[in-house]
């Protein structure tokens, strides 16, 4: 047999109390499982895309591209057998190292680079599509063909 003086009371909880304490624990669970989908969400969307249109003889092309770590793994978009346009952005997660588009003019010996630009942080990032560079007319052939693209940078 045990002492009396071993002997504590059961503490009985109440119907009303155990509800509380089931409504607190959903609470937590449903409050703790919102904030990790936004905590993903915002990680899983800060990344910066760039959004280039290229024009050539009256037809428009959509150049997109993301951050990527290899620049020499970018392919060139075929611009209608005339041009050809290299868009290179490079960094890690959601920081920029820098931008660089590239036109080349195609014969048939070979692909002639006729321009690049580079840029460089700081860049204007934001959640909304931004313009981020102006209209741009290259102009290169015998017969001097054009060819103009305009970039946006947005913060998806």
């Amino acid at each position: 047999m045990k002492s009396a003086v071993n002997m504590r009371p059961k503490k009985y909880r109440t119907i009303q109390a155990n509800g509380l304490l089931q409504l607190y624990r959903r609470l937590f669970t449903t409050a703790s499982f919102l904030i990790s989908l936004c905590v993903v969400s915002v990680n899983a969307h800060s990344a910066p895309w760039l959004r280039c249109q290229v024009s050539y003889a009256g037809s428009t092309q959509i150049v997109e591209t993301g951050i990527t770590n290899d620049p020499y793994a970018v392919e060139s978009v075929d611009i209608q057998g005339r041009f050809k346009f290299k868009a290179v952005m490079t960094g890690s997660d959601s920081d920029i190292n820098y931008i660089k588009l590239y036109a080349f003019f195609q014969t048939r010996s070979a692909d002639i680079p006729i321009h690049q630009a580079s840029y460089y942080p700081p860049l204007p990032l934001r959640k909304q599509e931004t313009p981020f560079t102006p209209k741009n007319s290259l102009y290169a052939g015998d017969v001097e063909r054009e060819l103009q693209y305009q970039c946006t940078l947005e913060d998806k």
